[in-house]
């Protein structure tokens, strides 16, 4: 995917997700609470307000990873080089290879091998 001025911004659309588990606060109490088509709806609505002040770029969603959805933490970009998220709660894990991939397929340089601390976990809300 050539480079441009044009932000770009990383969406993946909620086919697959639900609150099925609580990683963080805002997901305590609220497993089995969600209104998928609610959800949907929200999305597009999110994806129609960013597409007014940038491109839009989605990702497929994977059966089993409900979390996908929120693709700001699938890691940090800066021009064509991103260095995807290692996550620290085990139900995000699996998604890893799936932002790398795609990283890949879109044309970003992988940064791998940074130094960083024993333990250290690489999670971004950008």
């Amino acid at each position: 995917m050539p480079m441009t001025d044009t932000p770009r911004i990383l969406m993946c659309p909620p086919e697959y997700y639900e609150v099925g588990y609580a990683i963080n606060p805002w997901m305590d109490g609220n497993a089995g609470r969600m209104d998928r088509e609610r959800a949907r709806a929200q999305w597009e609505i999110l994806r129609w307000s960013i597409s007014q002040v940038a491109e839009v770029v989605t990702m497929d969603p994977e059966p089993g990873l409900p979390d996908m959805v929120f693709t700001a933490n699938a890691g940090v970009v800066y021009v064509n080089r991103a260095i995807a998220s290692h996550f620290m709660p085990m139900e995000r894990r699996p998604e890893e290879p799936y932002y790398k991939r795609w990283f890949g397929a879109n044309g970003f340089e992988e940064l791998r091998g940074l130094p960083a601390a024993p333990g250290a976990h690489v999670e971004h809300a950008l």
